[in-house]
């Protein structure tokens, strides 16, 4: 059996061994909500902000949090992950999820964007508490998907080693694999 199905599964992992209950998280692009979901089940009694440009991801979020028992405080936000709610402000963040690309089952035209990417992740780089973390899945399998990923680990290769441990995932075996990129801040 193996130890992961995919790099979610993996991350999921890493998630869950960083929260504990009471905690806040940012959820940078909810998608249809399945992050969202182990993150707001593994916060119990903490705070989650979840973010996505569409309307139609949070509408499947919302749905899939109201059909699910949490004790976790949710705010769900429309708009770009480029800037975080004032709200994020307001409490020491454990953990800031990315899964980029495009949201599953709806338009593939719309992805993330590798300029708001970088942005936000210069934001999360401020903002997270010490011994938090990063989390990036990246998909390198379309064109902006690929650049973004690039640009992205441009800029963690500038990171400070005394400040940052940075980890890569990825399959060796297929060219355009997805990655998870993960970067924990120094305590």
């Amino acid at each position: 059996m193996p130890l992961f199905h995919s790099f979610i599964d993996l991350a999921h992992q890493y998630w869950k061994r960083l929260l504990k209950p009471g905690d806040w998280a940012i959820d940078a692009t909810c998608g249809n909500g399945k992050d969202t979901l182990v993150l707001a089940q593994t916060l119990q009694g903490g705070g989650l902000i979840g973010i996505d440009l569409q309307e139609i991801a949070l509408s499947h979020t919302r749905k899939r949090l109201e059909n699910s028992p949490i004790n976790t405080e949710v705010h769900l936000f429309c708009q770009s992950h480029e800037s975080f709610p004032p709200l994020a402000s307001n409490h020491p963040i454990r953990l800031i999820v990315y899964n980029l690309g495009y949201l599953p089952g709806g338009d593939k035209s719309i992805t993330t964007l590798t300029d708001s990417t970088l942005t936000s992740l210069e934001s999360a780089l401020k903002i997270l508490m010490p011994g938090g973390c990063i989390s990036l899945l990246c998909y390198p399998g379309h064109r902006e998907g690929a650049l973004e990923t690039e640009a992205i680990y441009l800029r963690v290769s500038q990171l400070d080693s005394r400040k940052w441990n940075c980890c890569l995932h990825r399959n060796l075996l297929y060219r355009e694999s997805p990655t998870l990129l993960l970067l924990q801040k120094s305590l």
